[in-house]
């Protein structure tokens, strides 16, 4: 069982402790659990690590990076929010129509969720968040999630060009 209830468990205690999973896998069962519901919820299609939606004839992209961490039983990862510009989109879905394409950052609009956060007025430039082994994730990925809801999208939206 994943989930633990009841008063009797401590705060920041692991709900899986003593865990054989790895942090790759902790990672995945976050993004299937926690993410990826959330980012259908609002309109995304995909899986794993990529998700994309239509905006008004144009494509919206956020895509979930992972950092290369020291630390096993750690992962470190952030989002990274793109809209293609229409004519790459359709000249690589001619090209490749099974496959989801990969926009360059020349063409379109790119930009780390951390660049759109502003604390005071100011980006915050770096953000990532932490997930560690046997951690319960919950809270983190509806920390996520607000945060591509109250900066991401309307970024997103703002980028999007009417068709």
């Amino acid at each position: 069982m994943i989930w633990e209830q009841g008063p009797e468990r401590e705060e920041g205690r692991p709900v899986e402790a003593g865990t054989n999973r790895s942090a790759q896998d902790w990672f995945r069962l976050m993004i299937d659990m926690g993410l990826a519901p959330g980012l259908r919820a609002l309109g995304f299609v995909g899986a794993g690590r990529r998700y994309r939606m239509e905006m008004s004839g144009h494509r919206a992209e956020v895509e979930i990076v992972q950092s290369q961490s020291l630390i096993d039983a750690r992962v470190r990862f952030t989002l990274n929010l793109r809209v293609p510009s229409r004519d790459e989109w359709s000249q690589q879905l001619r090209v490749r129509p099974y496959s989801t394409p990969r926009p360059s950052a020349t063409n379109g609009w790119e930009a780390t969720i951390g660049q759109l956060v502003k604390v005071g007025g100011h980006p915050v430039e770096d953000l990532w968040w932490e997930l560690e082994v046997g951690h319960p994730f919950d809270s983190l990925a509806r920390e996520v999630l607000t945060m591509l809801t109250t900066f991401g999208l309307p970024a997103l939206r703002h980028h999007i060009r009417p068709a």
